[in-house]
């Protein structure tokens, strides 16, 4: 257990990142605050690690293994509608996916390791990347790219995300297949516009577009076994002025999410099929782009025992479940393509408290005794680590 003033200071940093979010690779304030705290802490870091990563460094006096763990920075481009003392300063950003926790976590991680003295009695090296552009910007192979992994080669890397399916004190992982891989796409559809009385003398976009989106939904019903698992979802459609005016182009936006590369090679065929179908039945121009996007988030079968066998003999006892898939995309993906390690969902709702929002919600809370938790599992992951 963390004594009262260690949980305050969690808490502090963590109110502290969700009122100032920054999105991703404009994480300078972020990242500044994590240095600062570091230097408070006496823990060595590296900045501007594929951006504005930054990579704190904690070697005991003994050679042995290096770990690490990932910790992601940037908030998302969301209005905050909750009414917290600590909402978000910056209108239009908020920390709705708990990058905010994930980061005190890290900080507390790094803390517990300095007062317990790890390095004094410890093997090896344990890192923690503080990881920006996680939402949609591939912050992890960026700082990959940036030569992360090259001069410590690591054995086993870790990645905690708030889970709001489960409350404070359970955590979740999936034994293989952690996330889904996913593409997005862009289509603006082109035909003629005009006159809204005279649809004869136009080729209306709008129509076109509304039919692509519910053939869209045959892709899973009908192309995919039913046994696998896909998601293609439109989260954009924009078109038009005015009532009376059949506009020119339509645009659209969506996303693909499968869990096998077998299924994303199905559906990406249909997808363009049905856009190819479209512009011969309605006489329209279709400007299609697929634009990939992270790949599998796939667990280390033996690293995830490894976990489940020393949350459960914590003196804690967390709960411990074997989850499904999820089909939200995660780019902790880069990593592990690289290194063994595991993606733990951190349990954080409890809706006497009114945390019930899931994760990407602008009234999106969480129970802030998961800073705890995961300060406490993380710590013993990364001092008891072996290789099996």
């Amino acid at each position: 257990m963390l004594n009262e003033e260690f949980r305050g200071w969690l808490r502090t940093l963590r109110r502290h990142f969700h009122r100032f979010p920054e999105l991703r690779y404009e994480e300078r304030e972020t990242a500044l605050k994590i240095q600062q705290t570091l230097e408070e802490l006496g823990v060595p870091f590296d900045k501007d690690v594929g951006g504005t990563g930054v990579v704190a460094s904690i070697s005991a006096r003994e050679p042995g293994a290096v770990r690490a763990l990932r910790a992601d920075m940037d908030a998302l481009p969301l209005h905050e509608c909750t009414q917290l003392e600590f909402s978000s300063c910056h209108e239009g950003i908020m920390h709705a996916c708990g990058h905010d926790g994930h980061m005190a976590i890290g900080l507390g991680v790094a803390r517990w390791l300095k007062e317990s003295r790890w390095q004094d009695r410890g093997r090896g090296k344990i890192l923690i990347f503080f990881q920006p552009a996680e939402e949609g910007g591939a912050g992890a192979k960026a700082m990959i790219d940036a030569g992360v992994l090259d001069h410590d080669p690591l054995e086993a890397i870790f990645a905690g995300h708030l889970h709001p399916e489960l409350p404070a004190g359970h955590i979740a992982m999936s034994p293989s297949v952690s996330n889904a891989a996913c593409d997005n796409f862009s289509l603006r559809i082109a035909g003629k516009g005009g006159h809204g009385a005279h649809p004869d003398l136009c080729r209306d976009p709008l129509v076109a577009g509304c039919h692509l989106v519910t053939m869209l939904q045959t892709v899973v019903s009908r192309s995919v076994p039913p046994l696998e698992s896909a998601v293609l979802s439109v989260g954009r459609f924009q078109g038009g002025t005015a009532s009376n005016i059949i506009p020119h182009e339509v645009l659209m936006e969506g996303t693909l999410r499968t869990l096998s590369e077998d299924v994303r090679r199905v559906a990406l065929k249909r997808l363009a099929q049905l856009i190819e179908g479209l512009e011969k039945s309605f006489d329209v121009i279709a400007d299609f782009q697929i634009l990939p996007g992270y790949p599998l988030v796939v667990n280390d079968s033996q690293v995830v025992e490894f976990v489940r066998e020393c949350a459960e003999k914590l003196a804690q006892g967390y709960a411990v479940h074997l989850e499904a898939p999820s089909m939200g995309s995660e780019d902790f993906a880069y990593f592990l393509q690289r290194v063994p390690g595991a993606l733990i969902r951190l349990g954080c709702h409890d809706p006497r408290k009114g945390f019930s929002h899931g994760l990407h919600s602008p009234y999106f809370d969480f129970d802030e005794t998961v800073l705890e938790v995961g300060v406490i599992l993380f710590s013993n992951l990364l001092t008891r680590w072996s290789r099996p």
